[in-house]
């Protein structure tokens, strides 16, 4: 198996080990939301292909799994990744909200999958910038009213300031090292710039394990702490 190949294995093979993982990746979620609403989720990491496209839209299929009604915004306006996961066009999307000011709502691609999503459309200069607007932010609260749950793409946390503007404004965030490869300097650096933003760390998710070679789950979760991010 090839891990960038995008698989939304919740879908694909429900009954594997990797799906049950995400699975439980839900449910350490709704524990954590007992005392605050985890509604807004965002998926990143400290370098690029770490795993957290494919993160994202296997934990959106598990909410879809559920009965939830889900969308992914694709706020990775520098690499876009989501339209090549679902195999859909990019010839529309956020771009069009921003620029030519189209209602988001004809935006919406409504995938068969049972995901909804709203891509990046068009290259964007200053991705920045408009990710830290008003348009941008008041886009994501009315979302928070027509959506069980929102999950944000983003970039990776060092390579642009993209992925700490959208941590502002989310409930919580989930952190994707994928295992062998990830440097463990690049991870603790990016959970140092995590906490000096405070922002709220959920958990991590270990990525690109091939189960067949190795006893443990395709993803793991664990709730991140200051005490432990040593140990990453």
């Amino acid at each position: 198996m090839e891990f960038f190949e995008y698989r939304n294995v919740v879908i694909e093979t429900p009954n594997s080990a990797e799906a049950e993982a995400y699975r439980k990746l839900e449910l350490n979620i709704q524990m954590m939301s007992i005392d605050q609403k985890t509604q807004v989720i965002q998926c990143t990491s400290a370098t690029p292909e770490d795993g957290k496209t494919t993160t994202s839209i296997n934990l959106a299929a598990v909410y879809a799994e559920k009965g939830k009604k889900v969308i992914i915004l694709d706020f990775d306006m520098r690499r876009p990744k989501i339209h090549r996961a679902f195999h859909q066009p990019n010839d529309k999307g956020f771009y069009d909200y921003i620029t030519n000011d189209v209602d988001y709502h004809e935006l919406i691609i409504h995938d068969k999958s049972g995901i909804d999503l709203m891509l990046t459309g068009k290259h964007m200069s200053f991705p920045h910038i408009v990710l830290e607007s008003h348009k941008t932010i008041d886009m994501v609260q009315a979302l928070r009213n027509e959506y069980d749950y929102v999950i944000i793409d983003s970039p990776p946390i060092l390579s642009v300031t993209d992925a700490m503007i959208i941590s502002s404004y989310v409930d919580g965030i989930i952190y994707v090292v994928a295992y062998n490869k990830t440097k463990k300097e690049d991870a603790k650096s990016g959970l140092v710039q995590l906490q000096k933003n405070n922002s709220r760390v959920l958990g991590a998710v270990l990525a690109n394990i091939d189960v067949r070679k190795n006893k443990v789950y395709y993803g793991y979760y664990g709730k991140y702490t200051s005490e432990n991010k040593d140990n990453i």
